[in-house]
């Protein structure tokens, strides 16, 4: 069987894109008590029109035109600047000003090639294809002025995160055997090594109050095959020590690759699952299982599963092989019970989250939005069906490109009760979604 390279999985990061269709929407009226609520949890959204970069916040003031003739990927927030590449395959990370409109972007990372970054507050982090991972605050007026805190990162697998004061990366033991690795986030310490293999994305990592949860491939350099090779590790944040759920009993990558977080600590994989003709996963001939931090696995369906959401500790929503959705109740490592949800052609299921809670869930069908309701009804979101759709954890929207008002950028509440026009102009991609200062 082929091992499905990262790429081939569905884009699962913090920031989600979906196709959905967008019908035409009026604009939606903002009670007063909302627009109170809003105007505490403004946003900015950053999004491309006529190939110009445009700023709009959420509270109802206009557009700002921020750069003429924009091309940028992987655009990151960090301070008073955004980090970004130019393009796929760029190893130049850039820096644009987000306050001095006249400022140009520049090569931050000077002569260095990067080949990953990411932001944390107002901190910049990178990694440069020698393997050294360099920090900086985001105020430091050149890139000469970075701090080196780690070396010997594995540039082959290149991912990389930082959970409460530490940095948790990819790195070459006696130069020579990929282990997962972390150190404090300034430099300061000795390297702690949590386990043997590499965490392939940041998707694979979870936390929570107390523990660190890793999907680790303890055979990183097999590209070949889909072998038993994925660990789920628990990593305690007070003394940083790992313990395998599975070790015994390593998931084939492409069982994990098809499936994903089922809440911060289980994990749903499809068992069985195998590669189509088009080197796409086939769900029907997997599945679905759930495993847990303690090493426990059981059966979630009779075929393979696309997508979950944890609706509470025992409760889970997911969309399966046939474009169904369910909602199961779970005790006793087993299911107990079963609803289909009246949803046809269902592509996804995801949670709006607030502060680790959830605030709601939404499943994408062919047929529209719609909110799941407590007691298990649907809710549609009138006028998100496809398009451009785009949202972000602990931001209060789902923001979409209207087709239906020739491609004006909409925002609607996370419970699909309001919805509000943004822009004027039309849009042809949103790149980046942030809590207002």
């Amino acid at each position: 069987m082929n091992y499905a390279s990262m790429s081939l999985k569905r884009s699962i990061v913090s920031l989600l894109l979906f196709t959905l269709l967008l019908t035409g929407v009026g604009v939606g009226g903002v009670h007063a008590e909302e627009a109170a609520a809003q105007a505490e949890d403004a946003a900015l959204v950053y999004y491309v029109s006529d190939g110009d970069l445009y700023r709009v916040k959420t509270d109802g003031s206009p557009a700002q035109k921020l750069r003429e003739n924009f091309d940028g990927v992987e655009l990151k927030p960090a301070g008073d600047f955004m980090y970004y590449m130019y393009d796929e395959t760029s190893t130049t990370l850039l820096r644009l000003s987000l306050t001095d409109n006249k400022a140009k972007a520049s090569a931050f990372g000077g002569d260095k090639r990067v080949v990953s970054f990411e932001t944390y507050g107002d901190f910049i982090y990178f990694m440069d294809d020698t393997g050294k991972i360099y920090r900086a605050a985001s105020a430091v007026a050149k890139s000469s002025e970075v701090t080196q805190i780690a070396d010997m990162a594995d540039p082959d697998y290149p991912a990389f995160t930082v959970v409460d004061g530490r940095i948790y990366y990819n790195a070459l033991r006696n130069g020579r055997t990929t282990w997962v690795a972390s150190k404090a986030v300034d430099g300061s310490g000795t390297v702690q090594w949590v386990a043997a293999g590499a965490v392939e994305s940041s998707y694979y990592v979870r936390s929570d109050s107390a523990n660190i949860y890793m999907m680790v491939n303890i055979k990183p350099t097999e590209k070949n095959y889909s072998v038993d090779c994925m660990v789920l590790y628990t990593i305690a944040k007070k003394g940083n020590k790992a313990t395998a759920a599975n070790l015994k009993a390593p998931l084939d990558a492409n069982a994990v690759l098809s499936g994903s977080w089922a809440g911060n600590d289980s994990y749903l994989y499809n068992k069985g699952i195998t590669l189509g003709s088009d080197d796409n996963f086939n769900y029907s001939k997997g599945k679905g299982y759930l495993l847990k931090k303690d090493g426990k696995t059981f059966e979630l369906s009779k075929t393979g599963i696309y997508e979950i959401a944890s609706l509470d500790a025992n409760k889970f929503a997911y969309v399966d092989a046939k474009d169904k959705a369910s909602v199961i109740t779970i005790a006793n490592n087993k299911v107990t019970s079963t609803k289909a949800l009246s949803l046809s052609n269902v592509g996804y299921v995801r949670n709006m989250m607030k502060n680790g809670k959830v605030q709601s869930t939404v499943l994408f069908a062919e047929s529209g939005a719609f909110v799941l309701n407590a007691n298990l009804s649907l809710k549609k979101m009138v006028g998100v069906e496809w398009d451009l759709c785009q949202y972000e954890d602990d931001i209060d929207g789902i923001f979409y490109v209207n087709a239906g008002d020739n491609g004006r950028l909409y925002r609607m509440t996370v419970d699909g009760k309001t919805t509000t026009k943004l822009t004027d102009e039309k849009v042809s991609r949103i790149v980046l979604i942030t809590k207002a200062k």
